[in-house]
């Protein structure tokens, strides 16, 4: 309170003696100096105060036009609300009226038989400073309530998630993008949540890693995926979370949760990139030095075999020596197709006749138990390839979802072609390698076998990895090397117990040409 100038105190009194009465109670007071305005109708008090701007309005109950009571509701009424302290006088009432007078906003309730030179004066100074003190917590609260809503627009704006718990993790709010991503209600993240969202791949890690954060008291944070719950896919996240601390104890976590999915796909497919490039570089490498070799074995047998008589014992041998040669070569020229250097005879070919001859070529090998199904497109545009190679790459697939189904079980492989259009996002989703947009004829074989988990998937298209006993692991390493040596990539779509999918992708060579050779 100003102790400077006067305190202004408003009368509404249609008693002009009492009006006297307040006027000389107050200005008997020693302690304070005193100003007046008057008025003797609620409706000319209300007029003078708004332009006065009184401390404090001593308001009589019983006036001629309303009560004090709806007096009170028009002045809390004004565009900055109750424009001061209020004390509401009355020579007739009780308790019920007080209360009925301090929920309708006035500071004290007096009764007129009350007053005196001792006691008004504090009265009106203390509601005046109840007045002052009620209006700075209604101005902290309106503060905090902005506060609290720009606090609230801020984490419905993150494009993260965001979430708080308390001591023992059980999560007391989120923001929407949360509930939207998880579609679970508050009531379920509560209990068992994070268990319905986490990969069971990432369960054990992540409460081990959330003990030992609780227990320590130091910040949680995991790199784990989370199911969406739209589409049921597991993405995923970086997930932070900090305590918040009451004196020793943490009363409540506070975290967040970002979408890492495109660093992630991003990350692995440069780091499978370089993997490929090395495994390649050794295997070209190693079918380099292995076929020198071949080259003085072989030769020298065949120079042998025409130096003798075919009568001869040693020719027969001599014969095998050169035809298991020969077959060491083709294996060499297998690993130097894993590394996509091999010596490509590039020419424009029609894909649907080439699959329809490698299919009708091998389909003597394949049991009678297994389906095999040739669906190609129409107006197949041609593509630029090695047909040979191409043919291979087809034979290879076939009789990789022949296995994955077993020569004794029964099954169907289907192998079809289709025209698709990569984009700038689908671009993303391509296995292992990073194809620019365009259009693309899409060679696709998929079995009913027995599929392939993450780890699998992980690894197919290395050279000498096999799932096969007597296998070498270079057939599908080989098909990937040349795919990309082609321009194209490879998509594999697979799931344990449902069959697997491998869609070969190749440029389409409409009207204008070009050439493709191996490094």
């Amino acid at each position: 309170m100003d102790s400077d100038r006067p305190i202004r105190v408003m009368i509404i009194d249609d008693d002009r003696l009492d009006r006297r009465l307040y006027k000389q109670c107050l200005q008997q007071s020693p302690a304070w100096e005193f100003e007046f305005a008057e008025a003797d109708s609620a409706r000319a008090g209300i007029e003078t105060a708004s332009a006065w701007r009184p401390d404090c309005t001593l308001l009589d109950f019983n006036l001629p036009d309303m009560d004090g009571i709806e007096a009170l509701s028009r002045l809390k009424g004004e565009p900055d609300g109750l424009p001061c302290a209020t004390i509401l006088l009355t020579a007739y009432g009780g308790e019920e009226l007080a209360v009925r007078a301090m929920k309708a906003g006035a500071s004290d309730y007096l009764p007129k038989g009350r007053l005196s030179a001792d006691t008004l004066p504090h009265a009106v100074v203390n509601a005046i400073e109840r007045f002052q003190m009620q209006q700075q917590i209604e101005q902290q609260r309106s503060a905090l309530e902005i506060s609290e809503r720009r606090y609230q627009i801020l984490l419905e704006a993150l494009p993260q998630m965001v979430w708080s718990a308390n001591a023992d993790g059980r999560v007391e709010y989120a923001n929407r993008r949360w509930f939207e991503y998880t579609g679970l209600t508050l009531e379920e993240a509560a209990g068992l949540g994070w268990d319905r969202l986490l990969h069971a791949e990432d369960r054990e890690r992540t409460w081990r890693a959330w003990s030992q954060a609780t227990n320590s008291g130091s910040a949680f944070e995991i790199e784990h995926r989370l199911r969406r719950a739209f589409d049921g896919a597991y993405r995923w996240h970086l997930v932070r979370a900090v305590p918040l601390r009451i004196g020793e104890e943490i009363s409540s976590w506070h975290g967040t949760c970002t979408e890492i999915e495109d660093q992630k796909k991003a990350d692995r497919a440069v780091l499978e990139e370089q993997k490929l490039k090395d495994l390649g570089r050794m295997a070209g490498g190693v079918a380099h030095d292995f076929n020198n070799l071949l080259v003085g074995i072989v030769g020298g047998a065949s120079w042998a075999m025409d130096s003798l008589e075919a009568s001869h014992p040693a020719h027969e041998m001599l014969q095998e020596v050169v035809v298991a040669g020969e077959r060491a070569a083709e294996l060499t020229r297998r690993m130097l197709a894993c590394a996509g250097k091999g010596n490509f005879r590039v020419g424009r070919t029609n894909i649907d006749r080439l699959i329809r001859d490698a299919c009708e070529s091998m389909q003597a090998s394949i049991p009678r138990t297994i389906r095999l199904e040739i669906k190609t497109g129409c107006d197949i545009p041609p593509v630029e390839t090695d047909a040979a190679q191409m043919q291979q790459c087809v034979a290879d697939l076939v009789m990789n979802a022949v296995e994955a189904i077993g020569e004794s079980a029964s099954g169907r492989i289907s192998v079809r072609t289709t025209i698709v259009e990569i984009d700038e996002q689908s671009e993303r989703r391509i296995s292992l390698s990073a194809i620019p947009a365009g259009k693309y004829v899409a060679l696709d074989v998929q079995d009913t076998g027995c599929g392939m988990d993450e780890e699998t998937r992980n690894k197919i298209f290395d050279p000498f990895f096999t799932t096969k006993f007597m296998g070498r692991g270079l057939g599908l390493a080989a098909v990937h090397g040349f795919v990309r040596s082609m321009g194209g990539g490879i998509q594999v779509d697979s799931t344990p117990g449902e069959g697997t999918r491998f869609r070969v992708l190749l440029p389409a060579a409409f009207e204008k040409e070009h050439s493709v050779t191996g490094g």
